[in-house]
């Protein structure tokens, strides 16, 4: 007997323990309770888009303070009566059901509650009395581990409305095109009957069985006294739904930068800026074909909130569905800015210091303005405001490429470069020889807004705010902010000084290499806005600039955004300091042919020689030029030299105020070299 008494003792504390560690194991998981379409809503609460899941259904996350108190009520009393009453099982039910089965002889009705059938949809199982007992044992695990009000959230979830809609939530935007937050006695009724049975009573499929099974409930809730008579005669006549409607997809792509995971998130967006943006972009692309397409960004500037976003201005244009704020795409001359800003704290220059703007050749790199004209001696702020590239250049070469890209890096920015240890490759940086993205030019803008210093751009609420980092001091970011202020507007547009109801724009246009992107880049106000316009394949625009095709958008987009006159106080730049920024024009004329240390191949010598075309360029008059000490003599066709023989030679260039500049170079025998082309 004693040991019976001690076996079945320590049988019970097994069990006991058993189920202790049953029960106190969470039933579902916290992703599992994650799965559910994300939803983006904009900056005032209202939905922009929806995702579906990875297998297509659309399971939307049901909030009870956002749905028909009706309908809530409607559920307990259809669904689950005692619901507040019992703990995951309802045994006054279940002795109802059997009762009723052993008198009729089948089922004719069931004893599942809320919470059990809750139970099903995270682990279908067979309808068996052995599932039946699982579910009931599951059931009493959810009670323990969540409050009821959580319970009716993730059943109206994840409940079944046939094909891939589950949830109150995405099937009154689906069935009925509306938030349940409000719904007539009819729609109620509809919305209970679906789960019953959700594929024979879809509405759009199946409509009069739709309407009996709506209709059933109507009778219900009719005896329960949910609904009047009156009410009750109307709705059984209400007409069913027959068509589906899409859920909302405001800003869709722009949405792929919110979190995926969780219920919902709420952006910065505002709809009143998206949607004039999208207008904007959307008309201005019906002007050119359908090859072109655009795309920008708007940021408020005290948060560095995104405000407005279009990933793309047309669909029906090629490239309809890419994103171009995060395709690399050469930015052209935008980045000049953060040339000079950089040379002015530095104290390479001031913006009212003279740079000069010749030919001139920096190594092996000999840029060129965009329109092949030479200004001379040019004041700093001239040379941006009109985006002259020598100046520009001669700047970076001061500070030095690797300086540039490594600040622009350390910002976040995702410059590509190619990489070269040679130190006169960084220079093209200047001119856009890099990758950037719109989203990055944003936030170096919006830097210049914000005292120079850079910080990632925000989307959402809740998100980490990042490192800052002082890019540029406070006071050269209010004078980069007063020289593009100046800068010439587009045609057919007034200066912003002359208007009363415009903010100044302090704008950057940027033209990348063979007419490839047209950009513009600002801050008006408390905004920051940058444009693309180009081809999203890549492909050339002969001739077309970003003054010609992203300027004139940047200024439509400001003059619908709400900015005070002069929301933002520039940086007045002080006119007592001039200096000159030297060039390697200072040290002499410039060599263009041939270039140091270069060797030449000739096949003939002497008098029978075609000679060698000598070129050279200086701002001082026409250059004399020299090889091994004797003159080369201009001809019609320029400075023709005939090398007696192979061989070293030392070239000399000469300007009218004796400046010089000195090469070396080599001339070889053609008929020495292997494979010879000639």
């Amino acid at each position: 007997m004693r040991r019976w008494l001690k076996y079945t003792g320590a049988l019970s504390v097994g069990l006991a323990v058993l189920a202790v560690t049953y029960f106190a194991r969470p039933p579902v998981s916290e992703a599992e309770l994650a799965e559910v379409s994300p939803v983006v809503l904009d900056r005032n609460g209202a939905w922009l888009t929806a995702f579906a899941l990875e297998d297509g259904r659309w399971r939307l996350p049901a909030d009870l303070d956002q749905i028909d108190p009706d309908f809530i009520e409607a559920v307990i009393r259809i669904e689950d009566r005692r619901y507040y009453h019992h703990s995951g099982v309802d045994v006054p039910a279940i002795f109802r059901a059997a009762k009723d089965w052993a008198k009729a002889g089948e089922v004719v009705s069931g004893a599942s509650t809320i919470t059990m059938q809750l139970v099903r949809q995270y682990r279908p199982r067979p309808r068996t009395l052995k599932s039946k007992i699982i579910e009931a044992f599951e059931a009493l695990r959810f009670e323990l581990h969540f409050s009821k009000a959580e319970i009716l959230a993730q059943y109206l979830t994840r409940i079944s409305y046939g094909g891939n809609i589950e949830g109150i939530e995405a099937a009154s935007r689906i069935y009925l095109g509306k938030s349940p937050q409000h719904l007539t006695p009819d729609e109620i009724a509809l919305l209970v009957s679906l789960p019953q049975a959700p594929e024979s009573r879809r509405p759009d499929r199946q409509a009069a069985h739709a309407k009996r099974g709506r209709n059933r409930i109507l009778t219900k809730l009719h005896k329960e006294d949910l609904i009047s008579d009156e009410i009750y005669r109307e709705s059984q006549e209400a007409p069913i739904p027959l068509l589906r409607h899409s859920l909302p997809s405001k800003a869709w792509l722009s949405s792929y930068y919110m979190p995926k995971s969780g219920a919902v998130t709420q952006s910065y967006i505002d709809p009143f800026v998206q949607t004039a943006l999208e207008r904007h972009l959307f008309d201005y692309i019906t002007r050119y074909p359908k090859t072109v397409n655009a795309s920008a960004v708007i940021v408020y500037n005290p948060t560095r909130e995104v405000r407005g976003h279009v990933a793309i201005g047309r669909r029906d244009h090629e490239g309809g569905w890419i994103d171009m704020t995060r395709r690399l795409r050469s930015p052209g001359s935008t980045l000049k800015p953060f040339v000079y800003g950089l040379g002015a704290d530095d104290g390479v220059l001031a913006f009212d210091s003279f740079v000069r703007d010749a030919p001139s050749r920096f190594g092996s790199y000999q840029p060129e303005n965009f329109n092949r004209r030479y200004y001379g001696d040019v004041r700093v702020s001239e040379a941006l405001q009109h985006s002259l590239n020598i100046p520009a250049v001669a700047v970076l070469d001061h500070v030095g490429g690797k300086r540039l890209r490594a600040a622009l890096v350390a910002t976040g920015a995702n410059i590509s470069t190619p990489r070269s240890d040679n130190p006169e490759s960084g220079l093209s940086l200047a001119l856009g020889g890099t990758g950037t993205t719109a989203m990055d030019l944003a936030a170096l803008y919006t830097a210049l807004a914000n005292d120079g210093v850079a910080q990632p751009l925000l989307w959402h609420e809740g998100q980490d705010s990042p490192a800052s980092l002082q890019l540029l001091s406070s006071k050269t970011a209010g004078q980069l902010l007063s020289v593009m202020a100046k800068a010439p507007v587009p045609a057919g547009y007034v200066p912003g000084d002359l208007l009363k109801d415009r903010p100044d724009i302090a704008y950057k246009t940027g033209t990348s290499y063979g007419f490839r992107d047209s950009w513009a880049a600002g801050v008006a106000g408390d905004y920051t806005i940058v444009v693309w316009v180009g081809r999203p394949d890549g492909g050339p625009r002969p001739g077309v600039t970003g003054r010609e095709a992203a300027a004139p958008l940047l200024f439509e987009i400001v003059g619908d955004l709400d900015v005070p006159r002069k929301s933002v106080a520039y940086e007045k730049m002080s006119q007592t300091s001039v200096k000159r920024v030297s060039t390697p024009n200072d040290a002499g004329p410039q060599i263009i042919f041939p270039a140091k240390d270069t060797e030449i191949a000739m096949k003939e010598f002497g008098g029978n020689s075609r000679g060698v075309t000598i070129v050279a360029e200086s701002s001082y008059g026409d250059a004399r030029i020299y090889v091994n000490g004797q003159a080369v003599p201009r001809q019609r066709e320029g400075h023709i030299w005939k090398p007696d023989g192979p061989g070293f030679y030392k070239l000399s260039a000469v300007d009218d105020r004796g400046k010089v500049s000195k090469i070396k170079f080599r001339v070889l025998a053609a008929n020495d070299l292997p494979d010879a082309p000639f």
